[in-house]
C-alpha cells in the first residue's frame, strides 16, 4: 500500500523507534524511502536583548552563522549514519536535509516526492516548543497530503505486524478517509479489523443548561437507560454499514462500542484487544471540544501503546 515513504527524524528516542518501522515498511524492491531531518535555527536579534549589546551586529551575525554551520554538520552526520544503516538492509533510500519550520518542511517534502506515507516519532527533542506550538507530529498529520504514521517510544513494540488493526471513528469525513486506509491495510495484511466508536456522556443524555437531578428516581433511571440504548443502537447501525463494506472486501471485523472520554477509551480499547496499530482521522466532528480540551488524534498519538496512523480528509 505504501511505496513512497518519507521518514522524518530529529534523532530523539521516539524517532529511533519510528526509524525501525520505516525501515520494515520499505523493505521491498518496489518501495523507496526518503530519510530527512530539518535544521531549526533560533535567532535572537540584538535589538531584542535585555541589555545593550557588547558586540557589533556583524560579529553577532558571524557567531550565528558559525552556530548554524555546526548544527548542520551534526545533523548531516547523524542522518548519514541512519542512511548507511538503511542501505545496509538493502533499502533504497534518499537523504534530505532542510532548514526551517519542521512542520512546513516535512509537509513540503512529502508533496515534492509524492509520498504515500510519512513516518515520525510521537515526541520531539523540542519539548518546550511542542508545548507552546502544539505537537509537531500532530501538526504534520493535519497538513500532510498523505497518511502519517506516528510511533511512540513505548517499547517493546511487537514489530511490524498488522494482525489487529483498531479503526476509531466518529463518522466524520476524516474518519471516512481513515476507514478506506484501514480497510486496505487489513486486506493486504490479512489482518482483523476492530471498528471502535466512543459515545460521550453528553451524547447519551443531553441536558439543558442549569438542569440537574439531585436524586434520580426509578423513572429517571429507566429514561437514562432508554436514551443510552437508543444512542448505542444508532451508533451500532452506522458501524454495521462499515462491517458490510469490510465483509465484501474479505476482511474480518468486530464492533466495539465504548462510553466515556474519547481519547482515553480509544487507548484503553487498543490495550484490551492488544492492537498492533490504531487508524483514525486527524480531525473529529467535535471541533469546539477538541480546541478546548486538546485534539483527540494528538492525545491518542502521544499516549497510545501502539503506533497510530492518522489520515486527513485531504490525503
Amino acid at each position: 500500500m505504501f511505496k513512497r515513504i518519507l521518514f522524518a527524524t530529529d534523532f530523539s528516542p521516539h524517532a529511533e523507534i519510528a526509524k525501525r518501522f520505516a525501515m520494515r515498511l520499505a523493505q521491498a524492491d518496489d518501495k523507496q524511502l526518503w530519510a530527512m531531518t530539518v535544521v531549526e535555527i533560533w535567532q535572537e536579534p540584538l535589538s531584542e536583548a535585555d541589555e545593550p549589546p557588547i558586540v557589533s551586529p556583524e560579529a553577532w551575525e558571524r557567531e550565528l552563522e558559525k552556530e548554524k554551520q555546526a548544527v548542520e554538520r551534526e545533523e548531516e552526520r547523524l542522518l548519514s549514519q541512519n542512511v548507511a544503516e538503511m542501505e545496509a538492509e538493502g533499502i533504497q533510500v534518499h537523504k534530505m536535509v532542510r532548514e526551517g519550520d519542521p512542520v512546513e518542511e516535512i509537509v513540503t517534502a512529502a508533496k515534492e516526492i509524492d509520498a504515500d506515507l510519512i513516518v515520525l516519532g510521537s515526541h520531539s527533542r523540542r519539548n518546550i516548543w511542542d508545548i507552546e506550538m502544539g505537537n509537531t507530529a500532530a501538526r504534520v498529520a493535519k497538513k500532510a497530503p498523505c497518511p502519517v504514521l506516528i510511533v511512540s517510544h513505548r517499547p517493546p513494540h511487537p514489530g511490524l505486524v498488522h494482525e489487529r488493526i483498531l479503526f476509531a471513528t466518529d463518522f466524520s469525513p476524516h474518519a471516512e478517509e481513515a476507514f478506506k486506509v484501514a480497510l486496505t491495510l487489513a486486506k493486504e495484511t490479512q489482518g482483523h479489523l476492530y471498528l471502535v466508536s466512543v459515545i460521550e456522556p453528553g451524547e447519551e443524555i443531553p441536558m439543558l443548561p442549569g438542569f440537574a437531578v439531585e436524586a434520580p428516581d426509578d423513572e429517571v433511571v429507566e429514561l437514562e437507560a432508554e436514551l443510552r440504548a437508543d444512542v448505542e443502537a444508532k451508533v451500532r447501525r452506522k458501524l454495521e454499514v462499515l462491517v458490510e463494506q469490510a465483509q465484501r472486501a474479505g476482511v474480518e471485523t468486530e464492533i466495539v462500542i465504548r462510553h466515556g472520554h474519547i481519547a482515553k477509551e480509544i487507548r484503553k480499547a487498543a490495550v484490551d484487544i492488544e492492537a498492533d496499530m490504531i487508524v483514525m482521522g486527524t480531525h473529529s466532528r467535535r471541533s469546539l471540544w477538541d480546541k478546548l480540551l486538546g485534539n483527540t488524534a494528538q492525545n491518542v498519538a502521544q499516549h497510545a501503546s501502539c503506533p497510530v496512523l492518522l489520515v486527513s480528509h485531504n490525503s
